[in-house]
């Protein structure tokens, strides 16, 4: 085996400085050396490639930041971040989070978010993983379950990230892209794949997807996705699992392996994909959080008005977004929306804040129209009673009590009897108490 490429994207809570001690602005610089000139993976070579409305959401210096970790620094002898317990070897992280408007949008919610930013951890399976024990370690790269193993690879993953930043809380596993690519060709896996008539790719490539030894009865076709490169892939909710079907080498002529570009891909445009689809998710689920709470809670006007509006940037932002004319990142970005449901979701929330507008229309239109028959209750019996009494020859102490008893005794009357003055009083009360 020559690549065994890993990409780790999780949800993060961020709670330190911004960028991080270390860590440089923008997107990590990888390179890609083809035979007449090199592409160079910076944020307006990407803005360049795909859509310029990308960029203050996924590449400029005020939402993105990476750092580098050598294997070995001259001054430091010995690796910068220690392997996983997994065995994952990460050569660099990047952090992700939402721009300047998201951002103010959720920190006036009342919903504590699980995550606010995306983790990218760039890595590879150590070369002395032989080809059967790929899928167990790729399995445990990915997991951040804290009860699995007594929370190991979910506590190196938070110490891997710099101080004041934290895997989510509702965090379990990581979604990845895993590249696949022998000098040779690829060797079988097991019989037990074998036996239902699957090649050798199909059988990686079912095998790293579920990232399991015994896979589920996955319908392997369905999720299979072409990739640029003559790779094979398969792409669902897990993430992207691609696999070589031509042997990895140098071609005379060349500088740089087959797959060199497939690798650069994986690590740029694919990787980006997959952080825009979890800041998708992460916008919808913290939207969702709160229309649940606004749902639960006392009618506002002014809340509802504020969700309708964010999820009206939101979906003019974040969830309309595209890759422009990079028809394979449009297609796994849609293909990830279609098994997510993204558009589904954004709809249901759509419908859900129309509810609630309604709900707080007709709230007010009742108390307004409870107000005016409260006012009439209150104020037309005690016009009608001071009337009569300045018009009594002895209009004294005693006679104007005499008159607002009546008066008092039909407000009381058309209180209890009428629902609206009824309700209108009780939660006056109730306000009140609440107050204390």
């Amino acid at each position: 085996m020559l690549r065994r490429e890993v990409v780790l994207v999780f949800g993060v809570r961020v709670q330190g400085s911004w960028p991080p001690a270390g860590y440089r602005p923008g997107p990590i610089h990888l390179y890609w050396q083809r035979p007449h000139n090199s592409v160079r993976s910076t944020a307006e070579s990407r803005i360049k490639h795909t859509h310029e409305s990308l960029g203050p959401l996924l590449w400029d210096a005020g939402v993105r930041c990476h750092r580098e970790f050598p294997r070995e620094d001259p001054e430091n002898p010995g690796p910068l971040l220690s392997p996983a317990p997994s065995g994952l070897l990460v050569d660099a992280i990047e952090l992700i989070r939402f721009d300047a408007h998201a951002r103010t949008c959720l920190s006036a919610m009342r919903c504590s978010q699980a995550a606010d930013a995306v983790a990218v951890f760039h890595g590879r399976m150590p070369a002395h993983a032989a080809p059967q024990d790929m899928v167990k370690l790729l399995r445990n790269c990915v997991d951040l379950d804290p009860e699995h193993e007594g929370g190991a690879y979910r506590r190196w993953a938070e110490e891997a990230l710099p101080p004041g930043y934290e895997v989510a809380r509702n965090q379990r596993e990581a979604v990845y892209l895993c590249l696949i690519t022998s000098r040779t060709g690829l060797p079988p896996l097991n019989e037990w794949s074998a036996r239902r008539g699957l090649d050798v790719p199909d059988q990686w490539l079912l095998h790293l997807y579920e990232a399991s030894q015994k896979p589920a009865d996955t319908d392997l076709d369905a999720k299979k996705i072409p990739l640029v490169g003559g790779l094979s892939g398969v792409l669902g909710l897990r993430g992207l699992v691609a696999v070589g079907t031509e042997q990895d080498v140098v071609t005379p002529g060349y500088d740089v392996s087959y797959y060199a570009g497939s690798s650069y891909r994986h690590r740029t445009v694919y990787a980006d994909v997959l952080v825009l689809a979890q800041l998708q998710d992460l916008l919808l689920d913290a939207l969702d959080a709160e229309v649940e709470l606004a749902a639960r809670s006392a009618p506002d006007r002014r809340r509802i008005f504020r969700l309708e509006r964010d999820l009206l940037v939101f979906r003019r932002s974040y969830l309309g977004a595209d890759f422009g004319r990079k028809e394979m990142p449009g297609a796994i970005l849609r293909r990830w929306q279609k098994e997510a449901d993204t558009q589904a979701k954004s709809q249901a929330l759509r419908e859900d804040l129309t509810e609630l507008a309604r709900q707080v229309q007709t709230s007010e239109t009742e108390t307004t129209n409870a107000i005016l028959g409260l006012i009439a209750a209150i104020g037309l019996p005690m016009a009608t009673g001071l009337a009569i009494w300045a018009g009594l020859p002895d209009a004294g102490v005693t006679a104007l009590w005499w008159t607002l008893l009546p008066v008092v005794t039909t407000s009381l009357v058309l209180i209890l009897a009428v629902p609206g003055l009824r309700r209108l009083t009780l939660d006056a009360f109730r306000r009140r108490d609440r107050r204390r």
